[in-house]
């Protein structure tokens, strides 16, 4: 960054020129502020109600990538990853200037020349922050010896050791045992009277000196072990206690910080964060990110904010990749954008973007270490074709070709009972044109008239009654794998919430489409969840008597799923079935990890289908239904220990362009129509 460049302070404020970071755009360009917004911060104002946006544009974006030229000048930014942002406002007399700020603390430092101040209130809980962040390093450190403690290893050896001696002595015990028992029939066919009376007692005596000796060899192994295990037992409840006495010094500190932290919006209107966000659920975190920092310091000093744009620099972190662009975070800022916007004029020429990307483009080739390839969540689904509205004389009247003429190729035959449900006249038709089927056929059609026709209902008794569902917009249509008058299963694509998120910016997901779009969408519920990045089947119940019996199919494991995935790398196993339980992670409530103290049990069956290069393409089966199960499965060293590509909040690394897990098929009996269903969704990738 020149040194003759143009800065203007307020308050010792650093706002920067354009020139500063792109020689794209100048002073005249102000056209190109509102071109092509990628995505939009937004929120309702808490009084009116109004939906409030800022844009994220071309222009904002060339002037993050001209930021990220710079901090790759230095290797001081490469050592932490973090986020970083830069908001573009206009001056009181109209000159546009360049705020930049960065979320946290940067190398350990809160306040950093030439970059947004925090939020003011840090300060006047600065001295409870650093004995409590001294308490909790004491803590840590207390944690991490108590977990390496030495009697640990010391009994696990010797329980191992104990548990041979007790195999090899009942094998012995078996074979004698045995052995006693053809005795006695050959003595009872050989011998008579007293003499067989001396002779079995004999027999009998040995068993007895034998299960003496068993219980001497258990007497001896809890004597040795039982002080071990009293010791190990002492030390995991003392781990248990720091933990939560952590928790709590964390809750209280986050409580006096966010009590102190105080925002303002463009109205002047100041707020804490403990006013703004929802009561008791306040994310560590909350204040310190960038696009708060940056709309509060605009607030403050009288700027109007034009555009903003936040990137990902440093180490990746769970699915954060250096130089990817990525919008507000649900839990920390989404809850603010409402109140921070309030009071910001709204351009009427920024509508709304066409799709929010998952993972953006990469920002700059030249200074990025890999290139990932875009997804974006509101792209049509990949693989195979998109699905058309159409006229055809087949329409089942949901504006998606229901079946077409070539059908996948079929997937291995498994051995879970019930009958394949064929395309006939069914008495169960639904009215979509999709009858109660259990192949799957790639939707191929000409794109056609949106109207289409509508399907004509016979007296099939269970007909549903949902014609063309009235969609406008192409991308919102979702294939219908299945559906009845009780039950619905569409197939999901990766990128689209199964169901609405708690936050404005996430509330596009099946379950709201299909409440939009449906006649009776405002009684269906999703019987289970995929996660935002699977794709494949997704269940939806027309009533709650049904959703309830299919979820007690669920509880009790009636209901058997298959997935397709492809691995980041080769599997050392052909076969096999893991077993890890698993729990959230205690420090990213966004991540689970295998815990053996306090995790639920979880198994997955896995069978490696084909190899393709680097890759392996799996077949999982999981007999338990975690969160995120496949996932840590697939990735954690005691499974497979290789991500599933695409997983990049569990480490995968490789280029790919979303998540390769597919829910592929589901077996399940019809709570209303006693019958075994198998629906499939052909994988897409």
């Amino acid at each position: 960054m020149s040194s003759s460049s143009f800065k203007t302070q307020l308050n010792m404020l650093v706002l920067h020129a354009l020139l500063d970071f792109t020689d794209c755009f100048t002073e005249c360009d102000r056209g190109a502020i509102d071109s092509g917004p990628s995505y939009c911060y937004e929120g309702c104002c808490p009084e009116s109600g109004d939906l409030l946006r800022l844009p994220r544009t071309r222009m904002s974006e060339e002037i993050a990538r001209g930021l990220m030229q710079y901090l790759a000048a230095d290797d001081a930014y490469a050592r932490e990853g973090k986020m970083y942002g830069i908001l573009l406002v206009e001056m009181p007399w109209g000159e546009l200037r360049i705020l930049k700020a960065f979320s946290g603390l940067l190398n350990g430092c809160s306040v950093v020349d030439g970059w947004v101040p925090p939020i003011p209130g840090r300060s006047r809980v600065a001295f409870e922050e650093a004995r409590t962040v001294a308490q909790l390093e004491t803590m840590k450190q207390e944690l991490i010896l108590l977990n390496q403690l030495p009697q640990r290893q010391e009994y696990a050896a010797l329980l191992r050791e104990f548990e041979l001696q007790l195999q090899v002595l009942s094998e012995r015990h078996s074979n004698c045992k045995q052995q006693r028992s053809e005795k006695r029939q050959l003595l009872c066919q050989t011998l008579a009277a007293e003499t067989l009376e001396i002779a079995l007692e004999q027999l009998n005596q040995q068993s007895r000196l034998e299960g003496i000796e068993r219980r001497q060899l258990k007497r001896q192994r809890d004597e040795i072990l039982q002080p071990l295990k009293l010791l190990i037992e002492a030390t995991d409840e003392r781990m248990r206690g720091l933990k939560q006495r952590r928790k709590e010094l964390s809750r209280e500190l986050q409580t006096q910080m966010h009590a102190a932290y105080t925002l303002v919006n463009f109205l002047g209107k100041s707020r804490s964060l403990q006013e703004l966000m929802p009561a008791n659920s306040i994310p560590t975190g909350s204040g310190d990110c960038c696009a708060p920092k940056l709309l509060h310091c605009a607030a403050v000093h009288n700027l109007k904010p034009l555009a903003m744009a936040e990137f990902w620099w440093g180490p990746p972190s769970g699915d954060k990749i250096q130089g990817e662009f990525y919008g507000a975070c649900g839990d920390r800022c989404q809850p603010l954008m409402g109140f921070l916007l309030s009071g910001l004029a709204q351009n009427p020429s920024i509508s709304q973007p066409k799709a929010y990307p998952a993972f953006s483009e990469p920002a700059n080739s030249n200074i990025m270490s890999k290139t990932v390839s875009k997804t974006s969540v509101n792209q049509p689904f990949g693989g195979g074709q998109d699905a058309h509205p159409t006229n055809h004389q087949n329409s089942g009247g949901t504006g998606i070709l229901p079946v077409a003429k070539t059908p996948v190729a079929e997937a291995e035959t498994l051995s879970w009972g019930g009958q394949d449900a064929h395309p006939t006249s069914h008495k169960n038709y639904c009215g979509t044109g999709i009858l109660p089927v259990a192949k799957i056929y790639v939707l191929e059609a000409e794109p056609q008239d949106l109207g289409g026709q509508d399907a004509h209902p016979t007296n099939h008794q269970n007909y549903c009654g949902t014609g063309i569902l009235p969609v406008t917009n192409p991308q919102q249509m979702l294939p219908i794998v299945y559906e009845d008058k009780w039950l619905i299963a569409v197939n999901k694509p990766s990128g689209l919430l199964s169901v609405p998120g708690r936050y404005l910016a996430n509330q596009d997901s099946v379950l709201s489409r299909l409440r939009n779009l449906l006649p009776d969408g405002l009684e269906l519920t999703a019987v289970h969840r995929l996660d935002l990045g699977t794709s494949g089947i997704l269940l939806l119940a027309r009533d709650k008597e049904t959703a309830s019996q299919i979820r007690q199919q669920f509880e009790k494991r009636q209901v058997h799923k298959v997935y397709e995935a492809v691995l980041s790398g080769t599997a050392n196993k052909q076969v096999g079935t893991i077993e890890l339980p698993l729990a959230e992670d205690s420090e990213n409530s966004l991540l689970q990890q295998v815990d053996w103290e306090c995790g639920k049990p979880s198994v997955t069956r896995f069978r490696v289908m084909a190899k393709q290069g680097n890759y392996d393409r799996l077949e999982f089966l999981p007999l338990t239904g975690r969160t995120h199960q496949l996932r840590v499965h697939a990735a954690d060293v005691r499974g497979l220990g290789i991500p599933i590509l695409g997983d990049r909040l569990y480490g995968c690394r490789a280029a790919a362009n979303r998540l390769h897990l597919h829910a592929r098929e589901l077996f399940f009996e019809h709570p209303q129509l006693r019958s075994r269903l198998h629906l499939q969704a052909a994988t897409p990738f």
